[in-house]
């Protein structure tokens, strides 16, 4: 079971196995291009359960330093899990690689971040940077650490 678990003051946030694994076989280890998508799932305030990802799709841009989402396929599957759900299951926020063991955000992904929480979208927001060996994880601005598997 490679169930991920991330927290802190602020609450929870469970990674289904399939999206654990989904997640760590984009890691960018050799010379592969950054990969990214969004995540899907559902809140129990003030906690989140991930339950489903997308990854990249044809229109996306990928290179070895960025991440671009520009595929319309990621909000349709968010739709599709919020209309078969009848709203319980939804976006959450987003995750991309970075070429380095321990990643930390840069200053475009923060830029990237603050829009998107000053959006419609609204300040509760997950985002997830996987690294070669670990994940930076930040929900409601604060940067969570991992607690379990």
């Amino acid at each position: 079971m490679s169930e991920l678990i991330y927290g802190q003051d602020t609450g929870f946030v469970l990674f289904e196995d399939d999206v654990t694994k989904t997640l760590n076989n984009f890691r960018q280890n050799g010379k592969r291009n950054e990969a990214g998508g969004i995540l899907i799932g559902f809140r129990r305030d003030p906690h989140l359960h991930v339950i489903s990802c997308t990854t990249p799709y044809k229109k996306d841009k990928c290179s070895r330093f960025e991440f671009l989402r520009r595929d319309p396929l990621h909000n349709l599957a968010a739709r599709r899990y919020w209309k078969e759900s009848k709203g319980q299951i939804y976006y959450l926020g987003d995750w991309h690689t970075h070429p380095v063991a321990t990643p930390l955000p840069s200053s475009i992904d923060h830029h990237e971040w603050r829009k998107l929480t000053k959006s419609k979208l609204g300040p509760d927001l997950l985002f997830v940077i996987v690294g070669r060996t670990k994940w930076y994880v930040q929900y409601k601005s604060q940067t969570l650490h991992l607690l379990g598997i």
